[in-house]
Parts: C-alpha cells; sequence; structure tokens
C-alpha cells in the first residue's frame, strides 16, 4: 500500500508547570481531545468509530483522506471519538465510548495534515500519579518499534507485552509500545514523556481488561 508523503514538519508543543506534585497541564490555550485507547480490541474500536461517525465528519479517514494514513484501527477511531467529544461538549462521558475513550490535554495530532479538532476546557491540575504516557495515535509502525526497543532496553523487563503475557493481546505496535512508554513514563523516566515529540500524556488510565497499567 502506497504511503502518503508528509513533506511538512511536526510541531508539538508542551507545557508543564509542577507544583506540590502536581502537574498542571496549560496546552495550546488549555484545550482537550479525545483518542482511543492503545488496548483496546480492534471491534471495541470500530463499534466506537461506527457511534461517532453518525454524529460527526469522519470523511477525512477514508481512503484517500488526509487522515486515512497510518490506515490503524486506533488511528481512525481515535480521529472520529476525538470528532465526536469536539461537538458534543467536551464532557467526560462524552470522552467513553464502553471505556475505550482517553482525555489527553496535550494535542494528538501526528501528521500536520491530520490535525485533530479542539476546543477550550478549564484544566485542573493533576497529580503526577494521575497521569499516563501513551502513543499519538497516527504515529507509523517504525517509529513504535523504535520505542519498544528503546524502553525495553532500559527497563529489561517487557514480558507483559510478550506472548502469554497480560498486555500481548490485542497484538499490535501501538498496544505494546503503549505500555512500555507508560511503564518507563513511571519509572526510569520520571514522567518525561517526549519520546521525541511522539509521547502523549493522557488523564484517563489506559488499562483495557486484563491489562493492567502502572
Amino acid at each position: 500500500m502506497a504511503k502518503l508523503a508528509l513533506p511538512c514538519p511536526v510541531i508539538s508543543f508542551l507545557l508543564l508547570f509542577f507544583f506540590s506534585g502536581e502537574i498542571s497541564m496549560l496546552v495550546n490555550g488549555q484545550k482537550a481531545w479525545c483518542v482511543a485507547k492503545p488496548a483496546a480490541p480492534q471491534q471495541a474500536l470500530q463499534s466506537a468509530l461506527d457511534y461517532a461517525c453518525n454524529y460527526a465528519d469522519c470523511s477525512p479517514t477514508k481512503k484517500g483522506g488526509s487522515c486515512y494514513d497510518p490506515d490503524r484501527p486506533a488511528h481512525h477511531a481515535s480521529f472520529a471519538m476525538n470528532a465526536y467529544y469536539q461537538k458534543m461538549g467536551r464532557n467526560q462521558w462524552n470522552c467513553h465510548f464502553n471505556n475505550t475513550g482517553l482525555i489527553t490535554l496535550a494535542d494528538p495530532s501526528y501528521n500536520p495534515c491530520c490535525q485533530f479538532v479542539s476546543g477550550m476546557r478549564i484544566p485542573q491540575p493533576q497529580k503526577k500519579e494521575y497521569t499516563w504516557c501513551v502513543p499519538k495515535p497516527g504515529i507509523p509502525d517504525s517509529a513504535l518499534q523504535n520505542i519498544i526497543n528503546f524502553t525495553c532496553g532500559i527497563l529489561k523487563e517487557c514480558s507483559e507485552i510478550q506472548e502469554h503475557g497480560s498486555c500481548h493481546f490485542p497484538n499490535t505496535l501501538i498496544n505494546h509500545a503503549s505500555f512500555a512508554m507508560n511503564l518507563y513514563y513511571k519509572t526510569d523516566g520520571r514522567y518525561n514523556c517526549d519520546f521525541n515529540g511522539v509521547g502523549l500524556i493522557v488523564v484517563t488510565n489506559p488499562r483495557f481488561g486484563d491489562c493492567i497499567y502502572v
């Protein structure tokens, strides 16, 4: 399958204020987005996509659209879920989708030609212990594999995403990278979720099923 050429540079800004063990995340004028849980199974993501597209414009995720690539369920579902979340008022329940949604205060857009819409939200200080780190839904597979190699090489412990591990399924790079990134974020990374601009701090627990996130 031919991949869409991305001539534009990727720019991501994240401003973190640390105080009293809390993080107040003020991003792009205090905005919020909704993305899909990387650990959610494909069937659940498809259901969320179908539901959201009944209310929001999902044409960019269709073949030939600006948000089609990468052709990955978590990417297409994230775009649709966020469009629904923004349209319905950006309430916490607008990003539930049967426990497959995550709220983030950082822009999840990766490809500058595929921008996730956003809206204003009053930010609340977040305790670092109640934030998690996952990959942006639109990053390519090669970047996800590099993240897995890097984090698992440092941590020396990624058994949960290996065969028979509690986080092996769904057996996708974005799921495995998400678990590894968060484990690094909570331990050796000391709450650093940059990963060369592809990390995304979320304020909803990304756990799904038997896969428990630190």
